[in-house]
């Protein structure tokens, strides 16, 4: 019998396809060459197909975009609802505290506390922030561009020095929708002073005309820069808090996110909403502005960065050519 030569493919590891070309399996279980004629009876073992795994469905409790609870942050709640793809982005100055002034302002809202006994008030002094934008919803693909233009902007500038006026000021986000006024914040504020005309400096060459080519509203026509360092809810009743964030989610986390409060200091305003009326911000004002004027470093802050801060990450941008 002449020999038959095979491929490369050894005895111990047989071709699959081969295996399958030279025998067929019956129903019997013994193979026969592939050559031999089936008859009627054999019948081919049928395997049943695998029934594919559907996914598990979600639990009722599972929720795609974040809950809007104003019990867990304090009482605040949402003014612009979730929306999915888009990253709240501040564009704003962050200061340190330096000990002596961090214990004034410490004073001033325990002052405050004592004189508001059915208000609790809350502290904002990990650090101070100066707001120069609302919040931004950008979405994912304009982050980069938006942060680069930015950038390239702030180059232009110059590096500045900074100091707040002694005397402490009240502004107010109101609750959006409803009676005039009512529910939001009272933040207690330190109004810039010097270098106040460098920042407004800065909106019109800088960050105005970005916001105008991406569609945003302007962050004020004629801002009052000010650093907000303690807040409290208006008219909040029990078992429901009226109040309202600045627009931006993180403020949750990160209470000291900065904010875009307006001033409200129409007589019917305070009157009617709000237990910061002038003879109470006149006597604080009385016994603490000298020390608050004291407590800054001399000289004032020298500004030379600007940060911007994509939900939670935040960008440090230089002023200035480096």
């Amino acid at each position: 019998m002449p020999l038959v030569e095979y491929d490369s493919s050894s005895d111990s590891d047989p071709d699959p396809d081969q295996e399958h070309e030279d025998r067929q399996i019956i129903s019997n279980g013994r193979t026969k060459p592939k050559d031999q004629k089936r008859s009627e009876s054999d019948e081919m073992i049928v395997r049943p197909m695998k029934r594919q795994r559907t996914l598990p469905s979600l639990p009722d409790t599972f929720e795609t975009a974040p809950k809007d609870d104003p019990s867990l942050h304090q009482g605040r709640r949402r003014t612009r609802p979730y929306v999915d793809g888009e990253y709240n982005t501040h564009v704003y100055l962050s200061l340190s505290i330096p000990t002596g002034l961090r214990m004034i302002l410490e004073e001033v809202l325990k002052a405050i506390q004592d004189e508001l006994p059915t208000h609790t008030m809350h502290s904002l002094l990990s650090s101070l922030h100066i707001s120069l934008t609302h919040p931004l919803p950008l979405r994912r693909h304009q982050i980069i561009p938006f942060r680069n233009a930015l950038t390239d902007r702030l180059r232009t500038g110059d590096k500045f020095r900074l100091s707040f006026a002694s005397e402490i000021k009240v502004y107010y986000n109101r609750l959006e929708g409803g009676e005039e006024g009512s529910g939001g914040r009272a933040f207690v504020a330190l109004r810039v002073g010097a270098g106040a005309k460098e920042l407004e400096s800065i909106l019109d060459k800088v960050i105005h005309p970005l916001l105008e080519v991406n569609h945003f509203p302007k962050y004020h026509e004629n801002p009052e820069f000010h650093t907000s360092f303690g807040w409290t809810l208006l008219q909040p009743t029990s078992g429901e808090c009226d109040g309202t964030i600045a627009g931006d989610v993180d403020d949750y986390d990160t209470p000291n996110l900065p904010t875009t409060p307006r001033d409200s200091s129409t007589t019917e305003f305070k009157s009617k909403f709000t237990p910061f009326l002038d003879d109470l911000v006149k006597r604080i004002n009385t016994k603490f502005e000298d020390a608050i004027l004291e407590r800054q470093p001399k000289g004032g802050w020298e500004v030379d960065t600007v940060q911007f801060r994509v939900a939670k990450e935040v960008h440090i941008l230089p002023l200035g050519k480096r």
